[in-house]
């Protein structure tokens, strides 16, 4: 209770209690308008989650479970916000969205309203960040970030707001996948009143427009949100409360905290979203991403690229043209473990999935590094060249890697036994261990190499 015996938050319905025809598992979380349930849907026999309207400082629940304003002269701004809250829900339950919780249905009950939501089995990303020791990497984070915007940008083609974005509002699904959920301070930007509005915030992750309706309403309330959350995700802590800033800056910009383990664009990109000055953050979603993404693959690309010719050129430097090396094959693993040198090295320790290889494969280079061999000399293949070959070869590799990296010397011993399995005819298996130490070369001089572009594109 607090000085004038106001309640700071009403008591949820009891667990087992019906709705409707859904029963109450038990109470998921409360916020300043909001209660949320997790119920099991007794007609369809399927857990949901359903939202309360429950203004706290408001009103009361009384003994009927109705919720009844404290002082008389509140009536008003309740069933204002009571209307508000289901026309809300009417919008989203027209929408759509992979990466959006979906709202199913919305009623009035116990004098407040409610509204429906599909259950998505999985972990809140705080949950996700508290159980986690290592700080998320920049794929990963990019992972999260990309399908959220997505979603984002089609809500605010709606003229819809989030206003809540946080860590404890994203989902994290058993397949990686995230979901915004928790759509109980959404803003219409079609109809914002600035005499009826409402502040809906968290500390830390609202910017100042957010506090004050004189202010421009718009996607980027979102944006700093979301650079919020990625700030987190990175430092370990949340940033600096916006109102303390406008008093006294004190922000640490990510660029310092995460200069040298993640890329330029991304952490310059959240330092931009958070811009106290609403107009120098990217004007919506697609606008966060196409900073996030411009011109990073190519620059990737490039270094496969050319570490790959140049790994394959100091091949044949030393070794002659003859019928026991397929040509096909060679050309897959130095591809392949260019790929994998350089996604260890961007994921601090971690091989990202096919996603991002697919991203760094180009049929191109990949014939280009054909063509030079069977130039000098080297023309046995085993099959055709393509795409899928090399694919396949680097999840073969990317075994063999993650176990020569668990060794005290990085000789990649595995990898290279590998490599002449596959790249030497059985006819030539003399030639074996000169291939292999060969081959131990190349891959020294390459992976340095690698390092010395990446961090000249990627970290400068």
């Amino acid at each position: 209770m607090n000085d004038n015996n106001i309640p700071d938050f009403i008591l949820p319905l009891k667990d087992n209690h019906t709705i409707n025809e859904y029963q109450i598992i038990r109470c998921i979380g409360q916020g300043g308008f909001g209660t949320t349930y997790l119920c099991n849907d007794l007609n369809l026999n399927r857990h949901c989650i359903i939202k309360e309207y429950t203004p706290h400082r408001l009103v009361y629940r009384n003994k009927a479970l109705e919720l009844k304003p404290i002082y008389s002269n509140l009536n008003i701004q309740f069933n204002d916000g009571l209307n508000e809250f289901l026309q809300e829900a009417q919008r989203l339950a027209l929408f759509n969205h992979p990466n959006i919780v979906r709202i199913n249905r919305f009623f009035r009950l116990n004098n407040t309203g409610y509204f429906v939501m599909d259950y998505e089995p999985g972990d809140s990303l705080r949950n996700v960040l508290l159980k986690r020791t290592s700080r998320f990497n920049e794929f990963e984070i990019e992972k999260l970030i990309s399908p959220l915007c997505d979603g984002l940008f089609q809500l605010h083609k709606k003229g819809l707001i989030h206003r809540d974005i946080k860590p404890e509002n994203i989902i994290i699904r058993s397949d990686g996948t995230p979901l915004l959920i928790d759509f109980g301070a959404v803003g219409n930007l079609n109809s914002i009143n600035i005499k009826d509005y409402k502040i809906y915030v968290t500390p830390y992750y609202a910017p100042i427009e957010q506090f004050n309706p004189n202010l421009p309403q718009g996607p980027w309330i979102d944006i700093y949100a979301l650079g919020a959350t990625l700030y987190e995700l990175i430092s370990g802590y949340p940033p600096q409360h916006s109102i303390e800033r406008v008093k006294n800056d004190n922000l640490i910009p990510i660029s310092n905290i995460g200069r040298g383990n993640y890329g330029t664009i991304l952490l310059k990109l959240i330092d931009k979203a958070l811009s106290l000055d609403y107009s120098s953050r990217p004007k919506n979603t697609n606008e966060f991403l196409s900073f996030l993404k411009s011109d990073k693959y190519i620059y990737l690309k490039n270094i496969i690229h050319s570490i790959s010719i140049k790994a394959i050129i100091h091949f044949m430097n030393f070794a002659k043209p003859n019928s026991g090396l397929y040509v096909n094959e060679f050309v897959s693993f130095i591809v392949g473990f260019s790929i994998l040198e350089l996604t260890w090295r961007i994921g601090k320790g971690n091989l990202v999935d096919n996603e991002i290889f697919n991203r760094f494969i180009d049929i191109e280079i990949i014939k280009e590094c054909e063509n030079l061999m069977l130039i000098e000399g080297f023309q046995t293949q085993t099959n055709l060249l393509s795409l899928e070959m090399v694919k396949s070869r680097i999840e073969e590799y990317a075994a063999t890697y993650l176990l020569d990296r668990q060794e005290y010397d990085w000789t990649y011993k595995l990898t290279r036994k590998q490599c002449s399995k596959n790249c030497l005819s059985s006819n030539f298996i003399e030639d074996k261990i000169g291939f292999e130490e060969l081959i131990e070369d190349v891959i020294d001089r390459y992976r340095g190499r690698i390092k010395k572009e990446l961090e000249k594109v990627y970290y400068n």
